[in-house]
């Protein structure tokens, strides 16, 4: 006879891949796309509340620093909860969030709620790749993941274009109303369609979880705040001060728990650390483009705003192309050479990008947007299955978080580093907060402040590419039931 405080048997239900692939790159979609359709109606949420346009603008700034401190706690909780619940979670949190959004009748509210969407944003960053690791075997994984890092790249890229003609045709709440039905098909689609997991039975390390949000949500202010106020003002220094304290913190906690949070010996293993300084590099040399490309076709060449959006499409095209590609060459011969020459490629797609000028033919625009989705694409999948791959099985989750949490900082990184050169560039002037086409000497004025942040773009991605060389062989293996020990590293490698 069976006895009764025997533990119940975790049996791990087989789905047909293709349609989990088809449901986490749906859900993979959403998060990121609502990160960068919000930015658009900024000015309408203004003009509606009555608020000036710096108090407005933490509607986005809010979401973006929930989503970056939140991301790695999401993560563990998947790994002690189970990806397939937390994701779920996820979707109906987001859809909560959107809801409350809409229906805001305040700015202080509307923000509030803003938490509340980030909150399940950060749970559908975390365990999403985490399940593509879950249900793919490793010669399938790249090519998923493939699929996943096009629909990210789709998402943030999609965003400004389908927030203009949301905002145009039916107001700005109209991008939290698409939300709603979106987030309970995909929560409904992810409950039945997901396969179940078996979680690891290990407390939850609050006090690591609250020293890492108040480490990341202090960091990405200072970084915020550098264009702003200077890299030397109040504002940027207390919270700089707030980081490093908190972060020291947090480091002491990791190393003494029994169950941490984040396994620090992970970033002890080379190709695991490698990957990710070569992800948020990447993230920062692409916001470069991302930062100055709408202000250059919008003001500089005075372009309507479908036009702009159709010139934009180029980079998801170009990663619709290629990510899927590089994915499964990526199963057949590893990550190194993949990831460092797509950081390569990046980098001298950025470059080229500063031979523009105002009057340069939009077909040369779209061809350097074009190869930066190139650059991005055979970077992305790559880099993303050599993490995951350098991951305790018990830790995937986490694994996960820390992908989604690189491309965060790599935004914030990317978008201070290139607002502070391009305010330096521009000399005093406020060219970037007008709303009318720029005169041609103030165009001027401008593409000659951008072309040294694309400089910049361009020395970040060569450095991502230099990080993901360093890597060396893809060849780490790790014990894959005892999910606290640390890497085993194959002798053969080189």
């Amino acid at each position: 006879m069976a006895r009764r405080d025997a533990a119940p048997v975790c049996v791990e239900r087989t789905v047909d891949d293709r349609i989990v692939l088809a449901v986490l790159a749906a859900g993979t979609f959403l998060a990121p796309l609502d990160s960068s359709i919000v930015n658009i109606a900024l000015p309408a949420i203004a003009a509606d509340f009555g608020a000036r346009i710096a108090a407005v603008g933490w509607v986005a700034t809010a979401y973006v620093l929930t989503t970056a401190s939140l991301v790695l706690a999401m993560g563990r909780l998947a790994d002690i909860w189970g990806l397939r619940r937390v994701y779920v979670a996820g979707f109906l949190v987001f859809g909560t969030g959107s809801l409350c959004s809409a229906v805001a009748p305040g700015l202080g509210l509307l923000i509030a709620a803003r938490v509340l969407q980030a909150s399940g944003a950060a749970a559908m960053f975390a365990a999403g790749p985490a399940l593509v690791t879950k249900t793919f075997p490793p010669q399938r994984r790249g090519w998923a993941l493939g699929w996943i890092s096009l629909a990210v790249s789709a998402g943030l890229t999609a965003g400004p274009a389908l927030g203009g003609v949301l905002v145009g045709t039916f107001g700005w709440k109209a991008v939290f109303v698409i939300n709603i039905p979106l987030s309970a098909i995909m929560a409904y689609a992810a409950s039945r369609l997901l396969p179940e997991d078996c979680p690891e039975a290990e407390p939850f390390d609050v006090l690591g979880a609250v020293l890492a949000a108040a480490t990341l949500t202090a960091a990405l202010l200072a970084l915020s705040e550098v264009d702003r106020s200077g890299l030397l003002s109040a504002g940027v220094l207390g919270a700089s001060l707030v980081a490093v304290v908190a972060g020291v913190s947090f480091v002491r906690v990791e190393r003494r728990s029994p169950h941490p949070m984040l396994d620090l010996r992970l970033f002890g293993e080379r190709r695991f650390s490698a990957g990710v300084v070569a992800a948020v590099l990447s993230y920062a040399s692409l916001f470069a483009v991302t930062f100055t490309m709408p202000f250059y076709l919008l003001r500089a060449r005075g372009i309507d705003a479908r036009l702009a959006g159709l010139v934009l499409t180029a980079t998801p095209l170009s990663m619709a192309l290629f990510s899927p590609i590089a994915g499964r060459l990526s199963d057949r011969y590893g990550s190194r050479w993949l990831a460092t020459f797509g950081l390569a490629w990046l980098s001298l797609a950025l470059a080229a990008m500063t031979l523009l000028q105002p009057g340069t033919p939009l077909g040369f625009v779209a061809a350097g947007l074009f190869c930066v989705g190139t650059g991005l694409s055979i970077f992305q999948a790559p880099n993303t299955a050599a993490i995951l791959r350098a991951v305790p099985r018990g830790r995937a989750g986490v694994g996960s978080a820390l992908v989604g949490q690189a491309r965060n900082l790599g935004m914030a990184l990317g978008i201070g580093i290139t607002a502070a050169v391009v305010a330096a560039g521009l000399g005093g002037s406020d060219l970037m907060a007008l709303a009318r086409p720029l005169t041609p000497a103030e165009a001027d004025l401008f593409v000659s402040a951008m072309r040294p942040a694309l400089f910049v773009g361009a020395a970040l991605a060569m450095a991502g590419a230099a990080a993901s060389w360093s890597r060396g062989r893809d060849a780490v293996h790790y014990e894959p039931v005892d999910a606290g020990a640390p890497p085993r590293v194959d002798s053969s490698a080189g």
